[in-house]
């Protein structure tokens, strides 16, 4: 019985030991400095814009500048052009709207689309 009990609790000890937590699957907005989760209120000029004119080409001779016909450079234009589901979707690739960005293998990072998805559920506010 003694021999049983020694190799359950060996047994035990064994399973159990080798398990590691990976921090960034575990917390993927707060790994790389992305914490949307202490962010009150995401703003257009300082948090969304920025992304958009990296990802997006918002310059003037880009995909999405004021004169492309499909403007991202400010919110109405945004709301006007896409509207936040069509927006959202693009940005996901959730299969309902074109993937972006157009031709890229892979979508934006993670963070940008917390950011986005946060400051669409905010109310897409011109700040």
């Amino acid at each position: 019985m003694k021999k049983y009990f020694l190799l359950f609790i060996l047994a035990a000890t064994f399973l159990s030991a080798c398990y590691y937590d990976n921090f960034s699957e575990l917390n993927p907005l707060i790994d790389n400095g992305c914490d949307t989760a202490s962010t009150n209120t995401i703003s257009f000029a300082t948090q969304i814009k920025p992304i958009l004119e990296q990802q997006c080409s918002t310059g003037s001779t880009s995909c999405h500048s004021a004169n492309s016909g499909r403007d991202m450079t400010t919110v109405s234009a945004i709301i006007n052009n896409y509207g936040s589901t069509t927006f959202l979707g693009s940005v996901t690739w959730d299969g309902s709207a074109s993937t972006m960005p157009k031709n890229s293998p892979t979508q934006i990072d993670n963070c940008s689309i917390a950011f986005i998805r946060l400051w669409i559920n905010q109310g897409m506010n011109n700040n």
